[in-house]
């Protein structure tokens, strides 16, 4: 009873420790729990603050997980990015059909920094397509402003040819796990990491989020946006994720 209780007590203090750590303003509202990397995007403008407040959460978290589980603290990434998608390349010319962002972001698991994405402030109707290879991938109706910086929807876009499959692959992670922290998504059709799933939707009530249960916290860089009111010029109009947003864009947080 006395050793089970001194376990006890380690693992409250822990995991208090964690969920301390988790909602404090600093760490950008929830944060964001990265799992393929912890990369410091190139279009980094040197605030590695939050890159760090993200790395300390999850080993927190991941650890927290470890000790109930007794498995490795974290085991993404090992399913390759080529491999059985229908659209593939060489990683050479996927460096030269992408940007050095989206390169980063699609095909080296990457994140980009909070609100660096010119699509985090992006409200007009459309859709946000896969900056790799097109497929759509989330549709404006479900995206929503978490507040962490990153572009946030509740839902995937579903596919034409299976309506019961999304155009979004979510890695197949126990439900402990993605309770705890998340889960990696990735584009369905190519491989390009997107960004992760979380089983937070509950915490954004008035949000489509709320009703999903779900947060899709995604790299901007990892897509471009296309609007439903195009021109009638014929030219497509559309928006790259992996531009930054106007200056005045950009929160400023105090302290």
């Amino acid at each position: 009873m006395a050793s089970s209780t001194i376990i006890s007590f380690f693992l409250f203090v822990f995991f208090f420790g964690s969920v301390n750590s988790f909602f404090t303003p600093a760490a950008s509202s929830w944060g964001r729990l990265q799992s393929t990397s912890l990369a410091v995007s190139p279009q980094d403008d040197g605030d590695a603050k939050n890159v760090m407040l993200r790395r300390e959460m999850m080993q927190k978290s991941l650890t927290f997980g470890a000790l109930l589980t007794a498995s490795p603290a974290y085991a993404r990434s090992a399913k390759s990015r080529t491999t059985g998608y229908d659209v593939q390349h060489t990683e050479a010319e996927w460096a030269q059909m992408l940007s050095p962002q989206q390169s980063f972001i699609l095909r080296q698991g990457g994140t980009e920094s909070p609100y660096s994405s010119i699509l985090e402030g992006e409200d007009r109707a459309g859709l946000f397509v896969c900056a790799g290879c097109g497929t759509p991938l989330f549709n404006s109706k479900e995206k929503f402003h978490s507040g962490t910086g990153w572009p946030s929807y509740a839902a995937p876009t579903m596919s034409k040819s299976s309506p019961d499959v999304s155009n979004v692959e979510m890695e197949d992670v126990s439900t402990f796990q993605y309770q705890l922290a998340g889960a990696e998504v990735r584009c369905r059709t190519c491989g390009g990491h997107l960004g992760d799933v979380f089983a937070d939707g509950f915490l954004f009530p008035g949000t489509p989020a709320f009703a999903t249960g779900k947060r899709y916290c995604i790299d901007g860089g990892a897509l471009i946006f296309v609007p439903n009111n195009q021109s009638a010029d014929g030219e497509l109009e559309f928006v790259r994720g992996d531009l930054p947003p106007a200056k005045s864009a950009r929160p400023v947080f105090q302290g």
